[in-house]
């Protein structure tokens, strides 16, 4: 058995060539995560329609499944203008980091084997290797390229419109299907910025505005069972971060300040401030990545920072019930923090002891807050 490293290339028998991709994680292709094979010429172009897991081409064709993928592929086959094929590893809607797989095992043929650790990957997809062709000989390239954006916006940017979203399940998640969205976002690096991941979820096009400019946005790893979303800035000068808590998180009764852009097509798009105290440790049903506040919010304030007193970010607001007195929720620091260092974004955090009034943290923190504008058009 030849074992490939990444970066390395190995002749194939011919232009047809099987190949087997095993999940260190049972029951994961079809349901968390997908496979997809883009043709593309050699500057990585696309030259024809993805295969996807629900939907064959006419130079492949799959089986197994679904504790592994397996695929008889026909390399003379490939639509014109393209000589190679690529193969990525991704999740649903990058509602998640590739690093949920664990680890994965690529077979060809019968004597050639690549595996790669995925766990300190918090990509939402990976491209695996190509197949490509080089002077009349078809070979095989390993590869490791995490890609900080889904597979959609990695279409997007070799000229392919693919949809990444799980083929059975785009109408599901409460029906939210809109064509247009607003929400809040806070800068976190130089060029990135966190939101909630339902502000943005089914959207096509992202732009983040303040009074610094608008900027178009692109997700980089969404994480939906927390409602955490990390964006990328384009042609943005660079974004000033928060900081966070350095603490062991929020006290009962300690006071937040809200800062975020509700109602946004009605309020002229400024930024607001509320202010209220954390009213309870944990989420509903004892949800221990929540705590709840009474700072009034609004739709819109979805993905606004809560500051403690020392100007530091604690929280993220993300939920409210509808009928209840000022019974919000947001996401602890604690929680955003493993998030981003899993992205390996470097955080600030704020150990100070000194107290800022609500007006001085509203003055510190504007530079880093924008209006994140989500549509499908």
């Amino acid at each position: 058995m030849k074992v490939l490293a990444p970066g390395a290339n190995t002749p194939l028998p011919g232009a047809q060539s099987t190949w087997i991709l095993e999940c260190e994680r049972t029951s994961v292709f079809g349901e968390f995560a997908a496979v997809a094979l883009l043709p593309v010429d050699d500057k990585r172009q696309s030259k024809g329609e993805p295969a996807l897991l629900h939907r064959e081409q006419s130079w492949m064709e799959w089986s197994d499944g679904p504790e592994k993928v397996g695929c008889s592929l026909k390399l003379d086959k490939l639509p014109v203008g393209s000589d190679r094929v690529l193969l990525l590893a991704y999740t649903y809607s990058a509602a998640g980091p590739v690093s949920d797989m664990q680890g994965l095992r690529l077979t060809i043929g019968s004597d050639i084997e690549f595996k790669l650790n995925l766990r300190d990957n918090g990509e939402s997809s990976i491209i695996l290797g190509e197949f490509y062709r080089r002077n009349a000989e078809w070979k095989f390239r390993a590869l490791s390229e995490g890609s900080a954006y889904g597979l959609s916006a990695f279409g997007r940017r070799i000229g392919l419109d693919v949809d990444d979203s799980h083929p059975t399940r785009r109408a599901s998640d409460g029906g939210r299907r809109c064509d247009s969205a607003t929400g809040t976002a806070f800068a976190v690096g130089t060029s990135h910025v966190m939101t909630c991941a339902h502000v943005i979820e089914d959207m096509r096009s992202l732009y983040i505005t303040s009074f610094e400019g608008r900027y178009r946005a692109e997700p980089v790893v969404v994480d939906r069972r927390n409602d955490i979303a990390l964006l990328r800035v384009h042609e943005a000068p660079a974004l000033k971060s928060v900081a966070f808590s350095d603490g062991s998180g929020c006290a009962l009764g300690e006071t937040v300040v809200a800062l975020g852009f509700p109602l946004a097509s009605i309020s002229g798009g400024g930024l607001q401030v509320t202010q209220g105290g954390v009213s309870g440790l944990f989420g509903l049903h004892s949800d221990s990545s929540l705590f709840q506040f009474t700072a009034p919010i609004q739709p819109g304030s979805s993905g606004s920072p809560l500051f403690d007193t020392r100007g530091a970010v604690v929280g993220m607001v993300t939920s409210t019930i509808p009928d209840a007195q000022n019974m919000n929720f947001a996401v602890k620091a604690g929680l955003l923090t493993a998030f981003l260092d899993a992205c390996r974004v470097a955080t600030t955090r704020e150990a100070s002891g000194k107290t800022f009034t609500t007006s001085e943290i509203t003055q510190t923190a504007q530079p880093s807050l924008w209006l994140v504008e989500a549509s499908n058009t």
